[in-house]
Order: C-alpha cells, then sequence, then structure tokens
C-alpha cells in the first residue's frame, strides 16, 4: 500500500503532470481566438493555454517577468484541462501552447491544426525498475512487463521508441515485451509489488517515485542518447493565427525562447516564482532540480528536427501511418524569417 506521504505528494504533483491529452481536434478551417477578435475589430489578445506543469515554467516567466510585453504583444494565459488542450487549440479556444512533441505526432497526422515554431526544452520522461532489479538498461527490457499509465501516454510513446532503438519489437505482430496499463496513481505500487517489471511515465511523478521509493532509472531523456539531444517539448502555434498574425505569433515565439533562457539561468528563481505565484505545487528543491536537469535553450532548428526522430520512430514501430518524417516535420513546422535561437 502506498505510504500517506506519497500519497500527499502524488496528489499535488498529478495537478502538475506534464502531458498534454491527444483530444480530438478541428479541422484545418478553424479559426484562432485572435483572428475572430481581428475581425471583430477588436484588439488583438493572443490566447496561450496552459496546465499548472513545471514544463511550462517559460510560459509563466514570461508574464511575470514582462517578456510578452517587451515583444508587443497581448497575452492571456488560458488555464485548461490537459486533456482538452488539443481541442481548444483545434477549435480556436486558444492560439498557441507548449506540447509534448512524440504526444502531438498521431494528433498531426489526424489533422491538428497547428505549426510548430521551436524547441523549448529537453527531458520530461524517464523509466524505472525497483532498487534490487538485475534489469540495468533497456536491453533488459525483453521479455519484460512495462507498466504505463496508457498505450498512448507520452511516457508509453517514449519507451516504445527506446525499445525500437534496441532492436526489441513492439510491433503488434511481434511484441517482445507486455504493457500493462495502470492508473497514474498505482504505478509506483505495480511496480514494487512486482505486478511490473518497469514502469514509463512522465515528470514530475516519475522523478518523485524514483526518489520515494529509490526506484533506478534506466530511461531518462534529459540523460539518456539519443534523447537528451532531442526537444521533448515545442511551442505550437495556430495554423489560423499564423496566417492572420503572423507577426504576433513571431513575436510569441521570441518571447517564449527569451523566458526559456531565463529560466535555464535562473532556476532556482523560477522554481521559487512559480511556487509564490500559485502556478503549480510541489517541493521547491525538486522543481530546481528538473528545471536544471531539462536543458531550457531554445532551437528553432531543434524543434523542427524533434518532429522529425519522433514521426520517423513512430512510423516505424506503427503507431502511426507511413510517411516521410523529414517531410512531415516540414508540413507541421513554422520558421519565421530573420529569428534566431538567442530571443532576439
Amino acid at each position: 500500500m502506498l505510504n500517506k506521504k506519497y500519497t500527499k505528494m502524488i496528489a499535488a504533483l498529478a495537478i502538475a503532470g506534464f502531458a498534454f491529452g491527444a483530444a480530438g481536434c478541428g479541422g484545418d478551417n478553424a479559426k484562432s481566438a485572435g483572428s475572430t477578435a481581428a475581425k471583430s475589430g477588436q484588439k488583438v489578445v493572443v490566447k496561450v493555454g496552459t496546465t499548472p506543469s513545471l514544463c511550462q515554467a517559460p510560459l509563466f516567466v514570461a508574464k511575470e517577468k514582462g517578456f510578452y510585453k517587451d515583444a508587443g504583444i497581448d497575452v492571456e494565459l488560458v488555464s485548461l484541462e490537459s486533456q482538452n488542450a488539443n481541442e481548444a487549440i483545434g477549435t480556436g479556444k486558444i492560439d498557441a501552447m507548449q506540447t509534448l512533441v512524440a504526444k502531438t505526432i498521431q494528433p498531426w497526422q489526424n489533422g491538428l491544426p497547428v505549426k510548430g515554431t521551436t524547441g523549448v526544452h529537453y527531458g520530461c520522461v524517464r523509466a524505472v525498475v525497483r532498487g534490487d532489479s538485475d534489469i540495468k538498461t533497456v536491453k533488459d527490457l525483453k521479455g519484460k512487463k512495462i507498466g504505463v499509465q496508457g498505450l498512448a501516454d507520452t511516457g508509453a510513446v517514449t519507451i516504445q521508441r527506446a525499445l525500437e532503438h534496441e532492436g526489441i519489437s513492439v510491433k503488434p505482430e511481434k511484441m517482445e515485451v507486455e504493457f500493462v496499463t495502470v492508473d497514474r496513481n498505482s504505478l509506483p505500487q505495480a511496480l514494487q509489488s512486482g505486478q511490473v517489471d518497469a514502469i514509463a511515465m512522465t515528470d514530475p511523478v516519475g522523478y518523485a517515485t524514483q526518489k520515494e521509493f529509490g526506484f533506478k532509472p534506466i530511461l531518462d531523456t534529459a540523460a539518456t542518447k539519443p534523447f537528451n539531444e532531442e526537444y521533448c517539448c515545442d511551442l505550437v502555434i495556430s495554423s489560423a493565427f499564423i496566417d492572420a498574425h503572423k507577426d504576433e505569433a513571431k513575436k510569441l515565439t521570441r518571447a517564449i525562447q527569451k523566458a526559456a533562457l531565463y529560466v535555464h539561468d535562473h532556476p532556482e528563481e523560477v522554481a521559487k516564482l512559480l511556487k509564490e505565484k500559485n502556478y503549480l505545487a510541489g517541493d521547491v528543491e525538486s522543481n530546481i532540480e528538473l528545471l536544471k536537469s531539462y536543458n531550457y535553450t531554445p532551437s528553432i532548428k531543434g524543434g523542427e528536427k524533434a518532429i522529425e526522430a519522433s514521426a520517423k520512430d513512430l512510423s516505424a514501430i506503427g503507431i502511426i501511418k507511413p510517411v516521410d518524417a523529414g517531410q512531415f516535420a516540414k508540413d507541421n513546422y513554422y520558421t519565421f524569417e530573420d529569428l534566431s535561437d538567442d530571443g532576439k
């Protein structure tokens, strides 16, 4: 049975879950919130969707440090339930959000009308085993049971990519591991009890689980190659908003890049700020450690390459229909002229 300390910690951290849900989305003709305002003669306010997530620190920092204002745009942060994020941007309720790339590949293929504009940071996902386990690396998972929140969950998608890289098939017709779906809050108990041999999940719950129970990481996308060289999260902007307000979209991208660099340079200050302003829950010291590990160094090219890398793997695995990964990334990305990676 989970101890009371962990249960309370999970209750707080579950609110700060990273993954945006793969909810249904609107068609290509969905109007953005900003474009609707412009047509009515109102001042354009960029609506940026957020969930209470440490991963999204730059979205909050940009507001608190005045980076949106410095860029010359009015931004409204719109609180969302994570499972409704794709629907919100697909139907024009918001204009932009930060999203986990791997989990957005399938919605993109299904017509999610957004474009990535910059990579924001690395990290977010880990797979762990018991402290006394003989499993040392992802290679050792062949024939083992892996606990995940859901088969389309970011943790599940990421561990499938890692297994494929190691030559372990995760294709339905030749599955060489067994995935066991477990409620997110019960994943640690499933691992501790021996119901599964490993669990894959997103931070901050993954990090808290590892720390609380002494589990060993066999995959940490902030540290494990090649994932530590691949952006986990991109800023995405509604295609309709880019079409109607290209200058504002560019300024938003610049502001988020500037904020990401600020997080990189001031993790202690940012962790305290986010807690003081009630943007998220969680232990400040743990959040500082995580912010330091996520490498908030934004990259325009890196954001596109992350889409290509995920699309290539998911196509090979069979999670999405076969695609030319390079072309897929180009089709779902927008590069603004004269925009560098230094937030200027």
